[in-house]
């Protein structure tokens, strides 16, 4: 049998909340996290159909943040490991072509630092917890 990752064509499309959000929501709920108001996503977002999606946090400051990536746990895994690295590669470029000079990511999963690491991030293996603030 054919690897699914090599016969099917992925393609990067911007997200919008109007298609994409219930389904971010969907595969949230798989990894058992709370959902994400649409509110509190930013503009600029990639999705792979039925497979990824993350977001890029830009800020007023040449550093953003790579956030919010998700894939479908319903999905072959190698489909998505796929995928995945598709919407990495695309908020990387988004990012440079932005004018961005880091992109910074915050997690607690081994996976995705392995991630992170095979596409070009350095670790830091300082710990730190993540504070936040309702307004």
């Amino acid at each position: 049998m054919a690897n699914p990752t090599k016969t099917m064509t992925m393609t990067v499309e911007h997200y919008t909340p109007e298609r994409h959000h219930a389904t971010l929501c969907k595969w949230l709920s798989f990894y058992d996290m709370e959902p994400i108001e649409a509110a509190h996503l930013p503009p600029t977002g990639f999705v792979v159909e039925g497979l990824a999606m993350g977001f890029l946090y830009k800020s007023d400051s040449k550093a953003a943040q790579i956030e919010t990536l998700v894939s479908n746990g319903y999905a072959p895994r190698e489909a998505r490991d796929a995928a995945t690295d598709l919407v990495v590669e695309a908020i990387i470029a988004e990012a440079r072509a932005s004018g961005f000079l880091v992109l910074l990511g915050i997690t607690s999963l081994d996976a995705v630092v392995q991630r992170a690491l095979k596409h070009g991030f350095e670790l830091d293996e300082k710990p730190y917890r993540i504070v936040s603030l309702k307004l």
